[in-house]
């Protein structure tokens, strides 16, 4: 079972009922309202549940909502009232305490590794040092190895799809060689035992099976 002190401020975030929206670009004022509307509609169904079953109704202990978006411009911070907490790290702003939801701006994360699983949902520099930093963590490791499976299986998706972003770049290039280690073991694998283990999470992936061998580099 996931350590919540080794996940650091994710760990941090997870440790009682969330409700997390992630965003690959900053979300508008209508998206956060969206995710707002999402929250509140679950606050009250909380409480019609609650009423039916003749409970109290605990909000303390109803979900929080939190919002990862890889940078935030300041007007929308202000327009909903979103402050830093001294408690929690730089980054992390939080709506008035009745809406029970935080915006994280990962960009701006301190480079820890408390922060490191929120940094690798960044885009651009952000990704790719978080990256980086994942890569110098001892093999073996098991977050290490879940994430970089993650990792290469985006890869390989936009790779295939030919869905590659300027920014991208620089994140395949950080994990190029191990992208490339990962394809020779699995080539080998393949030669050695008559299959590739990796094809079932592909097909899942819903890949062909021609994607898959472009993806694999199978003669």
């Amino acid at each position: 079972e996931p350590n919540p002190n080794y996940l650091g401020l994710l760990g941090r975030i997870v440790l009682n009922t969330v409700l997390i929206e992630p965003y690959r670009n900053p979300p508008n004022r209508s998206e956060i309202r969206n995710c707002l509307a999402k929250l509140l509609a679950i606050l009250a169904e909380l409480q019609r549940q609650a009423k039916r079953e003749n409970q109290s109704y605990n909000e303390d202990n109803a979900p929080r909502l939190w919002i990862l978006s890889p940078s935030a411009r300041i007007t929308v911070l202000e327009g909903f009232g979103a402050k830093l907490d001294p408690d929690w790290s730089e980054g992390v702003y939080f709506l008035p305490a009745l809406y029970r939801t935080a915006i994280i701006a990962i960009n701006q994360l301190p480079v820890t590794i408390e922060t490191l699983w929120l940094r690798l949902l960044g885009r651009g520099k952000t990704q790719n040092q978080a990256v980086g930093e994942l890569l110098e963590l001892p093999q073996g490791n098991a977050f290490r190895e879940n994430v970089l499976e993650l990792l290469i299986s985006w890869r390989v998706t936009m790779e295939i799809n030919n869905i590659l972003e300027t920014e991208d770049r620089e994140v395949f290039m950080t994990l190029s060689q191990t992208y490339q280690e990962w394809k020779e073991a699995t080539k080998q694998e393949g030669r050695q035992e008559g299959k590739l283990e990796s094809i079932p999470r592909l097909l899942a992936l819903g890949l062909s099976v021609e994607q898959i061998a472009q993806a694999l580099d199978l003669d």
